[in-house]
């Protein structure tokens, strides 16, 4: 086989088991990012009743994760354009265990704050790897589901873990929830050391001694002839300023656009998950309420991403995308007004993560067709990471709205209105694509044109 004709072939050809097991692997671990999203919300009555604190400081606590996910994203997930995916995968999948760990027997919220901070680092690498191995080894016909499922793998796991570990809390408390956590974390490594592959790309950009050979050896794993020499094409020309290629040039306003674009959903989309259920418990004086909440998130959040990927992402991905950012800040606008009326709330904040999860599908499938495989990485965990400054930021703004006793209704209006702003920006991200050749193929798969 030709070289030059190996990625074509690789999103026109019947996946193989050997590609298959890459999506499963990937999926797994995007699972656990769900579940760690949801594991501080409906832990926190547990923990803050545990550790006597404020609102202000479990939403420091909260933003800890976030923290890790911006260091992960921005700091380590680059490092699969240097040292390979499958090296910076393994990484990832190391500190997760390590935070985890920290966590489950932190004396205090100090290192409580520091076990998620150690745990967001990891997934904030893992979930970048994850998705620049899609963008690689899934077809084009199955990418538009496999993106699908890594999205929805956020609310699923929250619903798993809300709904069979959060009502057993109330029995075995906060630390039972981390326990299950760090033994997802420790399947995490063993899956990534026998499932992962590394990627092709780097593989050919490399240029190391014995490249052919590794990169032949993966070929035949999915049932592909040998080729003669490395690919030769410019998009897998290594660089050596990763970080200035994505900052620059024509990559620059997709960069800077999707960057604010995320940013600002990641401020709506994190003070929602981590504050509804905790409200909740302190409205209905019920700390199981908490796990309920998040229970009705997840299944809200796993029906809105199915929706978006079947449905709607068939049509414009950025206009979509930015219709239901909006109607998500208009049911969270709801869920903050009903909160005190029976089970509306539940069928409001399901509406809002429908919503929500959807727009995440979105961002997902979006970001990563935005650069050249040779900087796609350091591209992805960019946005990634500038966007989870925003869900740092929100945990903590949040608990302090709530402890200088502004109306919660209010607060959860104000927080809608990040939500809005990121539908504009998106909006301006569609133009700029539309008008300007960026020079990355898979642009006409977004249907910017």
């Amino acid at each position: 086989m030709a070289a030059v004709g190996v990625f074509d072939t690789l999103k026109t050809r019947k996946m193989s088991a050997m590609q298959w097991w890459v999506v499963a692997t990937g999926l797994f671990l995007v699972l656990m990012d769900g579940y760690d999203i949801s594991l501080t919300s409906f832990a926190s009555p547990y923990i803050a009743d545990d550790f006597g604190i404020t609102s202000k400081e479990l939403g420091m606590a909260m933003s800890g994760a976030l923290v890790g996910l911006f260091i992960g994203a921005v700091a380590l997930a680059p490092l699969g354009d240097r040292i390979g995916r499958r090296a910076t995968g393994l990484l990832g999948a190391y500190i997760v265990a390590i935070g985890m760990a920290i966590s489950t027997f932190a004396d205090g919220v100090a290192f409580l704050a520091l076990g998620r901070i150690v745990t967001g680092a990891g997934i904030g690498t893992l979930i970048a790897v994850v998705a620049v191995l899609f963008s690689e080894y899934v077809n084009a016909r199955v990418y538009p589901i496999v993106m699908t499922g890594y999205a929805a793998g956020i609310p699923i796991g929250t619903f798993l873990g809300s709904t069979f570990v959060g009502p057993m809390l109330h029995e075995h408390g906060w630390r039972f929830a981390f326990g299950i956590g760090l033994g997802g974390a420790l399947l995490s490594v063993v899956l990534v050391h026998l499932l992962l592959p590394e990627s092709l790309a780097y593989i050919a950009s490399s240029r190391k001694r014995g490249a052919i050979e590794r990169f032949n050896r993966l070929l035949g794993r999915m049932g592909l002839e040998s080729v003669s020499a490395l690919p030769q094409e410019e998009r897998l020309t290594r660089t050596r300023a990763p970080f200035a290629e994505v900052l620059r040039g024509r990559l620059l306003r997709n960069t800077m656009l999707s960057s604010l674009a995320y940013f600002l959903f990641m401020v709506g989309f994190y003070f929602t998950t981590n504050w509804a259920a905790k409200y909740m418990a302190d409205v209905t004086h019920d700390r199981g309420a908490a796990a309920g909440t998040m229970s009705w998130y997840g299944i809200g959040g796993v029906i809105g991403v199915l929706v978006f990927g079947a449905v709607i992402a068939r049509r414009n991905l950025y206009r979509m995308t930015a219709i239901v950012i909006v109607l998500g800040g208009v049911l969270l606008v709801v869920f903050g007004q009903a909160a005190t009326v029976q089970t509306l709330p539940f069928l409001a904040i399901a509406a809002t993560s429908f919503f929500l999860s959807a727009s995440t599908t979105g961002f997902y499938a979006a970001v990563p067709l935005l650069y050249p495989e040779k900087v796609r990485s350091t591209g992805y965990g960019l946005v990634m990471g500038v966007g989870r400054i925003g869900g740092i930021i929100a945990p903590t703004l949040g608990g302090a709205f709530f402890d200088a006793g502004v109306a919660p209704r209010l607060t959860f209006t104000l927080f809608a209105l990040p939500l809005v702003l990121s539908a504009i920006v998106l909006l301006f991200l569609h133009g700029h694509v539309r008008r300007v050749s960026t020079g990355v193929e898979p642009a006409t798969a977004l249907n910017a044109a």
